[in-house]
């Protein structure tokens, strides 16, 4: 069968060549194909079992993955519980915590109120242990204060003063009752309270007497006279007396002041006879005004200085000519040289005014020359102008007497005449300036050194004596007096000069312009 299969193909080769070879070349591809069919099915049969093991791992990886899930899952959920039950734990220490913080707090403002109450009961404490001490301290002091009362007749000393000073009324009442004090010092040492209020007994007596205004009638003695009158007592500064009728030769009042008196070893007292004119009418209107006024002005001396005293009683008429040479004298040495400035100041002055009242009076020919030259009469202002004096006349000779070609050559003349001219007028009134200016500084020059004298005097006898220092600074601000007196009136006599001689110049200029325009005007 095959051999005839084999015929029958060979036979339809034979017959159809096309189809012999399309036949071959079928075979051809049959015979490619196929190892390329049976060498793929044995890859990928392999790769089918592989695939088909790997699906049977996956399906088993799936269970396995759903059970770990499944597992996860359940350990979620337990975690989630743990978290919850820690949360609900946490708020529970929370809220615990909080309370215990309120707890704390309280507490913590309690103990610091307990140490602030302890530190200022401390601070209590250590004040009133201060007070305690100072109290101890003030009451030992005051305790041998009290005890010192009767330590011995000192304590009188001060009182005893006032009968020393004053004027010598009631002198023996009042030793009398210090000598009082004086025995209970020494009989009841013990008892210092009573030794305390008799003294403060003596001291009231002295406080009230020195209060005292004590006004009387009787026989009053001036001399070898004796006559009816009034005696006015002041305290213990000051008493006075005067008669009631006119005993001396010119009909006059006697009168007189008890007044302190330098004595061999200390200030003593007694009636002043010898009293000025001023003083005498101001006694008469004191005891005229006691009588009749509430109000009454007595010359009273409250210093008690013998110096005052003296001047007092023993006052002498003096005439302007002593004031000023004693004024001159209380200056010291500096005033010579004040003086000497005010002499050369004045000089200066003089001179200088005298000299510009005599070159700035130009005349009637001047003013008739300016009017002249003002309406345009050259010829009549020439001849006017050679009659002119002074500066303003000189301004315009020295334009009109020459013929200048133009108005810059007269205007030349002019500023060489003016550079010559205007020095000469304030001339001498810078010394004027200087003098003013230095006679203050000398004064206080002066004042500083009597401030010095001053103080060498303190340091040689103190400050006891008011009337020592206020004479001291009285000379001492004599020269500063001296040397205000000098610069004033010559800084206003340099004022006065300086504005005349501005004036002056002021004319000069005027006539200056006033000659130039109308030769200029002319001109044209």
């Amino acid at each position: 069968m095959k051999c005839e299969m084999w015929n029958v193909k060979c036979e339809m080769e034979l017959c159809h060549p096309e189809r012999s070879a399309k036949r071959e070349v079928e075979g051809s591809r049959t015979r490619i194909i196929l190892p390329l069919l049976i060498s793929a099915f044995a890859i990928l049969a392999p790769l089918s079992f592989a695939q088909q093991n790997s699906d049977i791992d996956a399906v088993k990886q799936r269970a396995a993955l759903n059970s770990a899930k499944a597992d996860l899952e359940e350990a979620r959920k337990k975690r989630d519980m743990a978290v919850a039950a820690r949360w609900k734990d946490r708020e529970t220490a929370n809220q615990e915590r909080e309370l215990f913080n309120e707890k704390y707090n309280e507490s913590k403002e309690k103990v610091d109120a307990l140490m602030s109450e302890r530190a200022r009961l401390f601070e209590d404490v250590r004040v009133a242990r201060e007070d305690l001490a100072q109290v101890k301290l003030q009451a030992e002091k005051a305790r041998a204060e009290y005890l010192s009362l009767a330590a011995g007749p000192e304590r009188l000393e001060t009182l005893s003063k006032f009968a020393e000073q004053g004027i010598p009324f009631k002198v023996a009442e009042r030793i009398e009752a210090q000598n009082k004090v004086k025995k209970e010092m020494g009989l009841y040492r013990d008892d210092p309270v009573r030794i305390a209020k008799s003294l403060l007994e003596v001291a009231k007596g002295e406080l009230a007497f020195t209060r005292e205004i004590h006004l009387e009638e009787a026989e009053l003695v001036f001399g070898k006279v004796v006559a009816e009158g009034s005696r006015l007592r002041l305290g213990g500064l000051y008493a006075m007396e005067m008669a009631s009728a006119a005993t001396d030769v010119n009909g006059n009042k006697p009168s007189a002041l008890m007044l302190p008196v330098a004595g061999e070893k200390k200030r003593s007292f007694s009636w002043q006879e010898n009293l000025t004119p001023e003083t005498k009418k101001d006694v008469s209107k004191a005891f005229d005004g006691a009588k009749d006024s509430a109000y009454v002005m007595v010359p009273v001396d409250v210093l008690l200085s013998t110096e005052l005293s003296s001047e007092l009683a023993n006052h002498q008429e003096t005439t302007w000519k002593d004031e000023l040479r004693e004024f001159f004298k209380n200056g010291g040495i500096l005033m010579y040289p004040i003086v000497t400035l005010f002499a050369l100041g004045l000089l200066v002055a003089l001179w200088r005014f005298v000299w510009l009242m005599v070159v700035g009076f130009g005349g009637l020919s001047t003013r008739r020359a300016i009017k002249a030259l003002q309406k345009g009469d050259i010829e009549t202002a020439r001849t006017l102008a050679k009659k002119s004096h002074g500066e303003v006349g000189k301004v315009l000779r020295a334009v009109l007497s020459k013929n200048y070609a133009g108005r810059d050559g007269a205007e030349k003349a002019l500023e060489e005449l003016f550079s010559a001219e205007v020095p000469k007028l304030e001339s001498g009134l810078t010394w004027i300036s200087v003098f003013a200016a230095t006679a203050p500084l000398l004064g206080l020059l002066g004042t500083v050194m009597g401030m010095i004298e001053l103080f060498d005097v303190i340091t040689m006898h103190g400050t006891s004596d008011p009337k020592l220092l206020a004479g001291g600074i009285s000379i001492a601000l004599v020269t500063t007096e001296a040397g205000l007196i000098v610069a004033i009136p010559l800084q206003l006599v340099h004022t006065f000069l300086k504005n005349r001689a501005d004036a002056l110049r002021s004319r000069m200029e005027r006539a200056g312009l006033v000659v130039l325009n109308a030769l200029w005007i002319k001109e044209k």
